[in-house]
């Protein structure tokens, strides 16, 4: 961080030796901009409080204005601003972890949502927030949440999507806290019976609010940890995952039996969810789920791995076993058909099979059987392929693109150097490219692949600013591969409503911290791969 610092503050003192020796006044609206960017810059690299002087000063202009400053008087106002960075006790930044519990916020106020997004986000939660019920269906079915705060005016707009989320808060022991503008003892009744956890009236404190989530969100982790199963499917849950593996290791280390671990994957599962609705989804995944424990040897073991993905533990049996059983369990159960009368289909899905070994890591052999995963969908989907049958000489990860666009040269390079590093589980490849302007962004053929691309997009930049930007993607043929998170510098106003209206995934307010920004970002590729 310490490099990017001196970078930061080079380059401002430049910007300020260059308005210096201009001829000419500056416009209103570019004194704006820049104090804008020294704003969303100086927190992040560590500079806070040179971001906090940056941020009083933009009080004093109007981006939309029309007026221009002396060059004096703009050196004046940048000079009181960069005095301050030898002074500058560069903090460290807040302790991250990307276990936050995640908050999924729904309120039709956009500055209602976006007030207490940034309050809950203060007292340490990941917060997604949305206008509608429709929005906030998808976000639900995908980041799994940890509670879900809904004002109770959305539900009778939608009693379909409504009804979705309370069985699916139900289901899964997720806390659903009802808040209503127009509180009443009826509509608190109402809400309870409805299925709230909590009720939350208008005049709740923000510390209050807080403290009640913070203790709903505690009790669903005890009920969580108690039990190992996970509740749509019946399957055994992902924390019994690692236990499981590492006792039967030991137990060919003793046994020296044959052990082989499957990954399967519902082919074009999100086509099910988009065409036929998130409930015939779930319907595919217990059936699927029913389907193999009533195939499967009373030793083998069935483990919902995430999403649309289960792991089948596959103990006694060779390769070559393993192989034919799960090719069995494919030919039977593509023959089941879901949906209504008038429009049903079946699935199908693929796998990949791994043998276990006592030298491998668990994740080593999760990402093995998920290499041979992706061979099977490369293939075609609708097949099995195990591991040795994939050529070690082609590169099989999942290649995930994350496109940066920013007009801050600092905070372009900083992103770009810090995500070409990110972790992931699984086995994805990270690519990562860098625009000063959205109009590079579309002019560039790069992004416009099959694999799905994160677009980190400022909201203020010159020309085609980000609201533009996010317009035109929401209007690609493709758009679905784009995942858009903005960068902004604004903690209410119209650009943030704005972007969430014309369907933004996510938003982050500038400063950020760079792990938090990580976390959230991992999230969000979990969501799209």
């Amino acid at each position: 961080m310490e490099k990017y610092k001196k970078k930061f503050a080079s380059k401002l003192r430049d910007q300020i030796d260059a308005i210096k020796t201009m001829n000419k006044s500056v416009p209103e609206k570019e004194i704006y901009q820049l104090l804008h960017t020294i704003k969303g810059t100086a927190g992040t690299v560590g500079y806070h409080d040179v971001g906090e002087q940056a941020e009083a000063a933009l009080t004093q202009f109007d981006e939309e204005s029309d007026k221009t400053y002396s060059n004096d008087y703009t050196v004046k106002v940048l000079e009181e601003i960069v005095e301050g960075i030898h002074d500058v006790d560069a903090t460290k930044q807040k302790e991250f972890t990307d276990e936050k519990e995640v908050v999924i916020l729904i309120h039709p106020d956009p500055m209602s949502l976006i007030e207490m997004k940034s309050y809950i986000e203060n007292q340490g939660f990941i917060v997604f927030a949305s206008l509608t019920l429709s929005k906030a269906r998808t976000v639900i079915y995908d980041m799994n949440p940890d509670c879900i705060i809904l004002e109770r005016s959305l539900m009778e707009q939608d009693n379909d999507i409504a009804g979705e989320i309370r069985e699916k808060a139900e289901v899964q022991f997720i806390p659903l806290v009802i808040t209503d503008g127009n509180s009443s003892a009826t509509n608190r009744l109402n809400s309870y019976k409805l299925g709230a956890s909590d009720y939350f009236e208008r005049d709740i404190s923000h510390e209050e609010y807080v403290v009640r989530v913070l203790d709903k969100i505690k009790k669903r982790r005890m009920v969580m940890t108690s039990v190992l199963t996970d509740e749509l499917t019946g399957a055994y849950n992902r924390k019994f995952l690692e236990k499981h593996l590492n006792h039967l290791k030991s137990e060919i280390v003793r046994t020296k039996e044959k052990v082989c671990l499957t990954i399967l994957d519902i082919d074009h599962f999100k086509s099910v969810n988009d065409t036929y609705g998130h409930l015939i989804g779930d319907q595919v995944l217990r059936k699927l789920s029913h389907f193999i424990l009533s195939r499967k040897k009373r030793r083998d073991t069935l483990i919902r791995y995430g999403g649309e993905e289960f792991v089948v533990v596959l103990p006694g049996r060779s390769p070559s076993d393993a192989i034919t059983f799960i090719n069995e369990l494919l030919t039977d159960f593509q023959k089941e058909v879901f949906g209504p009368q008038t429009e049903q289909f079946s699935v199908t899905f693929s796998a990949g099979i791994v043998e276990l070994d006592t030298k491998s890591t668990n994740r080593e052999l999760l990402n093995l059987a998920d290499e041979a995963l992706y061979r099977a969908k490369s293939n075609g989907r609708n097949q099995v392929v195990f591991y040795d049958h994939v050529p070690s000489s082609e590169n099989n990860s999942k290649t995930i693109q994350i496109a940066v666009v920013d007009d801050d040269e600092i905070l372009r390079t900083m992103l770009t150097s810090n995500l070409k590093d990110l972790q992931m589980d699984g086995n994805y490849h990270i690519e990562v490219k860098a625009y000063r302007e959205g109009e590079a962004f579309f002019e560039d053929s790069w992004h416009r692949t099959s694999s799905p691309c994160l677009v980190l997009l400022d909201g203020i930049m010159p020309r085609m600013d980000g609201i533009e930007v996010l317009h035109r993607l929401r209007h690609e043929q493709e758009q679905s591969r784009y995942t858009v998170m903005m960068l902004t510098g604004r903690k209410t106003e119209r650009d943030i409503v704005k972007a969430l209206e014309l369907g933004a995934d996510d938003y982050i307010t500038k400063p950020f911290n760079m792990l938090e920004l990580e976390a959230r970002i991992r999230r969000l590729i979990e969501k799209v791969v």
